[in-house]
């Protein structure tokens, strides 16, 4: 490692991240306070990199490197990638037409149906933040592997696939601050929401679970801090946190 590095804290997960110039590289570096942290996060980032190399639509950052002294784990530098979040809190969605708006849900949602199928795991902390879209490409990409800050119990990456699917749904729904709360109204986030539960059940829409859906979002607004947020205090009973309207559409 070379150069005096940036670190940005995290205290809430126990991280501090930077990017950085290793080996004559351009990378993403993320350190760990504690050794537990570290070993989960490099596990379960190379169950993820394994699955992408077996995906048609996943893509997630390789590891270059892990030091186990300094528990810090490089990963490659992806620059010209966007959170998804930057085109949903956009009025116009960045530009984007509604065709690949539409394409870039359904491929987060076939992306996550292929993590959990060659894992065997779910993510954990599956929010807009997290995946990173590039317009034109035909894979999304998934970060951060780290056990978020309400994961409270062991083995929290093996529960139901739907808690992953729950989460991205209320943050494209519902999760924007205050002042954009109108940006939840429009009816475009619908349809995405839709795009993306209609590329995850892609192969098997009959094995879509209404029931399922509503149980983990409600249990995800109860348990972590998604129930706290002004949204979710005010219009968790409005049309935004209704799924009757979810449901993908039957094969051809």
């Amino acid at each position: 490692m070379t150069g005096s590095l940036h670190w940005i804290e995290n205290a809430a997960t126990g991280t501090a991240a930077a990017v950085s110039v290793a080996a004559g590289e351009a990378c993403f570096s993320k350190r760990f306070s504690e050794e537990w942290l570290f070993r989960a996060t490099l596990r379960n980032s190379l169950r993820a990199s394994l699955a992408a190399r077996r995906s048609a639509w996943l893509r997630v950052p390789e590891v270059l490197r892990a030091d186990y002294r300094d528990l810090r784990i490089d990963y490659e530098l992806m620059a010209d990638w966007q959170p998804l979040h930057t085109i949903l809190r956009q009025r116009g969605f960045a530009g984007l037409e509604p065709a690949e708006l539409h394409r870039i849900f359904w491929t987060i949602g076939a992306a996550l149906e292929e993590l959990h199928r060659h894992t065997h795991r779910i993510h954990g902390d599956f929010d807009f933040d997290n995946v990173l879209v590039k317009p034109g490409a035909q894979r999304v990409l998934f970060v951060d592997f780290t056990p978020p800050e309400y994961a409270n119990f062991r083995r929290y990456n093996a529960a139901s696939p739907y808690r992953d699917i729950a989460m991205l749904v209320l943050f494209v729904r519902a999760k924007y601050p205050p002042q954009q709360l109108h940006l939840a109204l429009r009816p475009q986030l619908t349809r995405l929401a839709r795009a993306f539960i209609h590329g995850y059940f892609r192969n098997a829409p009959a094995k879509y679970d209404r029931r399922l859906l509503e149980s983990s979002m409600n249990r995800l607004l109860e348990d972590t801090y998604l129930g706290t947020t002004f949204t979710a205090r005010w219009l968790r009973h409005s049309r935004l946190y209704r799924t009757d309207d979810l449901a993908p559409e039957p094969a051809a």
